[in-house]
């Protein structure tokens, strides 16, 4: 067993210069507020506090094409303004109508022209504490909240933002409600983490008002200092949204019931709880055919999960393998709770559980300490209890970087039937403007039982090494480029080979919106051999409205030859309908495949109605829809079919969803 902690603590963490030192601003107080209308030739903002000269976060150097952000604010809301030079104003990209969309559909890839404020009242400068707020060209909000929110508008906030394109750029404006932020309490005055952001899409490039860099050192961010927060910014308050469900299918009628409610405790701690939910209607993610060794991890889409979801994350960030909890483990429920937040601004908990009526109880709690601004510890205990069956994890994590090196620490024991071993974790890295480079080792024993966990290998000790090196060009045919390689030596603890892996990813993006990419694998796994080469070609990585890409991969996957090919074609025609095809091909032993339709035709921001066709080898499974949500008031949903059965089934469902 590798004694990680003193392999990791040997490493000696050097303190380096970063770059332009953290901004500060004071915000503007008001008594006449503007109107949110995307002008800001508003009397109002010639009262307010200006953030001015962005830098270029690939470069380092000031943005040739320059943005002024304001600042104002009064008891109820925070105000903010944009003003957006643009050389070439004809050139300017918004496509997207739906809310949300920048954080939603694309993972948090800006695909667009868009503006973002983000604020961290507790000044965590962990990335995970800020609530970020976006607009775009056309006027479309998106919003990611600290700690991580459902999608209902009710819960996100009354916010609202404004576009406008003017001759020389395009102006925004937008209105933040004091209560749509957790915010420390008992202080007259606090001092606010704050950024501005541009995204120029003709440029793919980023634009800051207190430069971070590449590397996203959170604790670089801006202040905005001597912030009054008002005696009314927060109020107790219950929000549930009740859904009523009937169906008809070959086996009858059908009928269900529930409802999930969020109760914000104090500005600090929230509180979320569902009876009876419903998740029959949510398109899971659709498991890939592509051979893997090990099971692949899947995204969660469930709201319950993801309301609070980041505190119960262990900032793990040098370690793409293993994840403690991994909720899908918990495949349905008929009660669940949670409470979520800061106790103060250093002390963070998370607390959830889930029980289903056939006995079955799941309870994660987490607590964490910030020692430092990019230091923190913290614990965390997951516990499944089933009839017949009880275990648990119990683990120590620490986590801390300065300057540009870091290291990540985790300690864990299992206890429970067929349960006792351990795991030990640990990984250093360095992160510059140009160059992430990590070095994770790990012993995991074979009796280290964690069923509400994603760890696909146990029994092993080793470790593993990675580069990203990046590069950006401000002129000529590439825009930037990236490689990724990879090594792995995992050994079984008696000293026999167990996984051998050489990696490497090499992509090249074009200004004009083209990916080229070679990958290669050389990995020998309990004895079996991947011997791959892959490229990928995408024209249209940003534009999800007319996206073209291929992929092929062929060698030999479990020493079984194979060929893989996986094309996929996004179109927007007819206006406002959505076209989507994804495919995947591989001769292995055989031909595998699987093939996936989608349409969607959008009404408005908030009412489109399409289907999906996947058909993966001889099973096929078709589902119609129709949707209004996405805005506040009651939501209906229409589906014929099953979006998650492996084959058509006959059925109707309509869903309604009340707010309160």
């Amino acid at each position: 067993m590798l004694r990680l902690p003193f392999v990791i603590g040997a490493i000696t963490v050097t303190s380096l210069a970063l770059g332009q030192a953290k901004r500060q601003i004071t915000g503007g107080a008001t008594t006449n507020p503007p109107k949110i209308d995307g002008d800001i030739s508003d009397p109002a903002w010639a009262g307010a506090a200006k953030a001015e000269s962005f830098t270029d976060v690939a470069s380092g150097t000031a943005s040739e094409d320059q943005t002024t952000a304001y600042l104002l604010y009064d008891d109820k809301n925070i105000y903010v303004a944009f003003d957006c030079r643009d050389s070439r104003p004809d050139e300017i990209v918004a496509r997207n109508t739906i809310r949300d969309s920048k954080y939603q559909i694309r993972g948090d890839v800006n695909t667009e022209d868009n503006v973002e404020v983000s604020f961290d009242p507790f000044r965590s400068a962990s990335g995970s504490g800020n609530s970020r707020f976006s607009v775009n060209p056309l006027g479309t909000r998106s919003a990611s909240f600290s700690g991580g929110r459902a999608s209902k508008a009710e819960w996100n906030g009354e916010w609202e933002a404004a576009a406008k394109r003017t001759p020389i750029g395009w102006t925004a404006e937008m209105r933040i409600p004091w209560s749509s932020l957790n915010f420390p309490t008992g202080q007259q005055k606090i001092s606010i983490g704050l950024n501005f952001y541009r995204y120029i899409n003709r440029t793919q490039r980023i634009h800051e008002w207190s430069r971070m860099g590449v590397e996203r050192f959170q604790e670089n961010q801006g202040v905005w200092v001597d912030v009054p927060i008002p005696t009314s910014a927060f109020k107790p308050k219950l929000s549930l949204l009740p859904y009523v469900l009937g169906g008809l299918s070959k086996s009858g009628l059908s009928g269900k019931a529930g409802v999930d409610m969020r109760y914000t405790l104090t500005p600090q701690l929230t509180a979320v709880g569902t009876i009876n939910p419903d998740f029959s209607g949510l398109e899971a993610a659709i498991q890939t055919i592509a051979f893997s060794s090990t099971e692949i991890f899947l995204p969660e889409y469930r709201p319950f999960f993801l309301e609070g979801g980041d505190f119960f994350d262990i900032p793990w960030g040098a370690n793409s393998k293993d994840v403690l909890f991994y909720s899908r483990r918990i495949p349905s429920f008929d009660l669940g709770a949670k409470v979520f937040g800061k106790l103060n601004p250093k002390d963070t908990i998370g607390f959830l559980n889930t029980y289903d009526y056939n006995g079955r109880n799941d309870m994660v709690g987490r607590y964490s300490h910030q020692y430092g601004p990019t230091g923190e510890a913290g614990a965390m205990i997951i516990r499944k209890d089933s009839p017949g069956e009880t275990n648990q994890i119990s683990l120590l994590n620490n986590h801390y970087r300065t300057g540009k090196l870091g290291v990540d620490m985790v300690a864990a024991n299992s206890a429970g039937p067929g349960a006792g071993g351990g795991m030990q974790a640990g990984s250093a890295y360095y992160a510059d403007k140009f160059l992430t480079t990590i070095l994770h080792v790990s012993a995991i024993s074979s009796n280290f039982n964690s069923p509400d966990s994603f760890i696909p290998l146990k029994d092993y000790n080793g470790y593993w090494y990675t580069n990203f090196l990046r590069y950006n060009w401000k002129e000529g045919l590439f825009s930037g480029a990236q490689v990724v390689v990879n090594a792995v030596e995992f050994t079984r603890p008696d000293g026999s080979p167990y996984d051998k892996e050489a990696t490497g990813r090499y992509t090249f993006y074009t200004r004009n919106d083209w990916l080229f990419s070679v990958d290669h694998q050389d990995i020998t796994f309990e004895g079996l051999k991947d011997r791959t080469v892959g490229f990928e070609v995408t024209k249209g990585r940003t534009n999800r409205f007319q996206t073209y890409s291929l992929y092929v991969s062929t060698g030999e996957t479990g020493s079984v030859k194979s060929t893989y090919i996986a094309p996929l074609v996004k179109l927007r025609v007819l206006g406002n309908l959505d076209v989507l095809y994804s495919g995947a091909i591989q001769n292995r032993a055989g031909i595998q495949q699987q093939h996936v339709f989608t349409l969607n035709y959008e009404l408005s921001p908030t009412r489109s109605f399409g289907g999906r066709v996947v058909a993966r080898n001889a099973d096929t499974n078709a589902y119609f829809f129709y949707r209004n949500s996405g805005g506040r008031g009651t939501e209906y949903y229409i589906i014929l079919g099953d979006p998650n059965a492996p084959k058509t089934v006959s059925s109707l469902q309509v869903k309604a969803v009340f707010a309160f």
